[in-house]
């Protein structure tokens, strides 16, 4: 707290003398390498080009925008450093991206009342306590795993349907294990494993173990590379028509298909950002900023786009009512919602809009399950929300 009360003082000086007042500062750490860089590197591009296009496109008047990005390959301690040297820049928001370093910062956005939202989608980030700062701009990977279990308990047809949990060895990975069981006991599903996979390129072993238990659903909660592994070892066991495998966010997107070719198809996934093609602005700026092909269609490229886009929104309201400070900027993102100043479209980079409030702190309230089909995942369902989900998640004390 003192080092941010420091920084304050001595912005307050610089505008004192004329300096650059009016600038307003936004801080990106995750994992550009490392573990989940995969997924990272699109997000930190989509955080970049929005900013570089916020910047040229005027968005916020009389107002500078400087974004500060750094690889904290997916570890805490440098994530906290990153966030304790952004203090030092005047950062006004942070977008933060571990699960594991999120939740450990979330005090320190309390202390330092610094707007956060994450790229973990980790519903215990949102939850009490040291809470008040922090925002998800998506669905949870708890509500996103609990509707993927509710579309089994409707397509399964007999005795009890059997699901394995394939998950990452982390934080990331465990976060909707909870409430997936509460939610399996419900609909009457059996969990027959909850597996924590290794860095290792081969699950083989796996899944002749779940096909000889009568598993007939794989529901993953990873990063695409080891979905893609896993998929290609079902196909070469002959596995994928008589096991359905699915996912959450991060184990998604066209990457999902380039990675794992033919043995994707017929995958499904719960997300809650607009698909790859669904919004011409996202090919707009990708291009306008030279990114690949595979960058710009890649739904971890939308997400750093969208978390972006939301501070720079908040920033302009702020600004306009007279306050871009963080703490302007805090308030900003409660009012948005249509009760006061309305929730914002973001430019459709969600399958709904954008709204917190004090007693909301998730973005887009709604998700969609889509299916690859032809190579290509494509939307099997309408935006909604898991009601059920609602009905067992245990906020924490």
């Amino acid at each position: 707290m003192k080092r941010r009360m420091l920084s304050l003082l001595l912005a307050g000086l610089l505008a004192g003398l004329g300096a650059a007042q009016d600038e307003i500062v936004i801080g990106w750490s995750g994992a550009v390498t490392g573990p989940t860089s995969d997924a990272g590197q699109y997000v930190v591009q989509g955080v970049e080009d929005y900013c570089r296009y916020a910047s040229e496109e005027e968005l916020i008047p009389g107002h500078t925008l400087r974004c500060i990005t750094s690889d904290d390959q997916y570890d805490n301690n440098n994530t906290v450093r990153n966030f304790e040297s952004y203090l030092d820049e005047g950062m006004d928001a942070f977008l933060s991206w571990s699960t594991g370093s999120t939740l450990q910062l979330k005090v320190n956005a309390l202390e330092e009342q610094i707007p956060t939202m994450s790229s973990s989608l980790h519903i215990g980030v949102i939850d009490p306590p040291d809470n008040a700062y922090n925002f998800l701009p998506t669905t949870s990977y708890s509500e996103q795993t609990v509707a993927l279990l509710e579309w089994i308990a409707q397509d399964h047809e007999g005795d009890a349907a059997k699901v394995a949990l394939f998950i990452h060895p982390s934080a990331f990975g465990r976060a909707p294990v909870p409430d997936a069981e509460a939610a399996a006991e419900q609909l009457g599903i059996e969990i027959v494993e909850v597996l924590e996979h290794g860095e290792g390129l081969d699950y083989t072993a796996a899944l002749q173990r779940w096909a000889n238990a009568g598993v007939q659903y794989v529901l993953t909660q990873t990063v695409q590379t080891p979905v893609a592994t896993m998929l290609q070892n079902a196909q070469a066991l002959g596995l994928l028509e008589t096991m359905q495998f699915m996912g959450a966010h991060y184990t998604g997107s066209s990457t999902l298909v380039n990675l794992a070719g033919e043995a994707a198809e017929g995958f499904l996934w719960a997300m809650s950002f607009a698909n790859a093609g669904e919004v011409a602005l996202q090919r707009e700026i990708g291009e306008r900023f030279g990114r690949s092909e595979e960058a710009i269609l890649d739904v971890n490229y939308t997400s750093g786009l969208m978390q972006a886009a939301v501070f720079v929104e908040a920033a302009r309201r702020a600004a306009e009512a007279g306050d871009a400070s963080s703490a302007g900027i805090y308030a900003a993102l409660l009012e948005m919602n249509d009760e006061a100043a309305g929730a914002y479209d973001a430019l459709g980079l969600g399958v709904g809009p954008v709204s917190f409030s004090e007693d909301d702190r998730v973005g887009v309230d709604a998700l969609r399950l889509l299916q690859v089909q032809d190579g290509a995942f494509v939307p099997i369902t309408e935006p909604f929300q898991s009601e059920l989900f609602r009905e067992i998640h245990v906020v924490a004390e």
